[in-house]
């Protein structure tokens, strides 16, 4: 599974079982079905999105064991690779994703999968911020400052394994990287999808013309299914 090419790395994180029911945790006031639901949909708009930037990016996916009896064929796009992993993995990623034969040679977009709310352009300007000659991150937190990504040059252990640590926290992890001599790019304003109050945001958001650039007709469609579902509690 080596990265040969000069391509910049993407990997799209689920950080946790994703579409097992019997593994997965359900979104406050979701049904532990359309919880799974939500979280194929999240999943399947940043497939999207990165199937129109191959020449762009290597595409790499992380996805837990416990998901892999319920895969869907289209979570396995020929153009991304998938790595499994068991929980433990987490606690040392840089170092399990090393073993996989990730390029280390590359810009690498760390992005968890239960975000939304970035553009093809936002992806193109992140890799242009990283310095390959200085260190330099890019994070990307939402707007209840949890991270939903990272980029830097390589897979540096010191900057990759504390977002896990911190449990996606920005100011934990701001903290675990105090010592590093780097420059910190912070981007804003994104969505992460962890409770209902968040949800209620993105159907505000995906009501937006505007949101289009960064959910496809279709799949906006996909996710009015799950509004029309929950249309009284999302009366906001």
């Amino acid at each position: 599974m080596s990265n040969i090419s000069n391509k910049n790395t993407v990997i799209i994180v689920a950080d946790s079982p994703i579409i097992n029911p019997k593994e997965i945790k359900s979104y406050p006031n979701l049904s532990i079905n359309y919880s799974v639901y939500l979280n194929t949909l999240l999943y399947s708009n940043w497939l999207e999105i990165f199937s129109d930037m191959k020449e762009q990016v290597e595409l790499f996916t992380l996805l837990s064991e416990k998901d892999l009896e319920y895969i869907p064929k289209y979570f396995l796009p020929d153009e991304a690779h998938t790595i499994t992993y068991n929980e433990p993995h987490l606690t040392k990623l840089s170092e399990y994703l090393f073993r996989q034969s990730l390029s280390t040679n590359s810009k690498t977009l760390v992005l968890f999968y239960n975000s939304i709310g970035l553009r093809q352009s936002d992806i193109l300007r992140i890799f242009d911020l990283i310095q390959t000659e200085e260190p330099t991150i890019v994070i990307g937190k939402s707007v209840r400052d949890n991270i939903i990504l990272a980029c830097s040059y390589g897979l540096e252990e010191d900057l990759i394994d504390p977002i896990i640590a911190s449990k996606r926290k920005y100011d934990e992890y701001l903290n675990m990287i105090t010592s590093k001599d780097i420059f910190i790019h912070t981007l804003d304003g994104f969505l992460s999808i962890d409770n209902f109050e968040d949800i209620k945001k993105l159907y505000i958001e995906l009501s937006k013309k505007e949101s289009l650039s960064y959910c496809g007709q279709k799949m906006h469609e996909n996710f009015n299914d799950l509004f029309i579902e929950y249309k009284e509690l999302l009366n906001v």
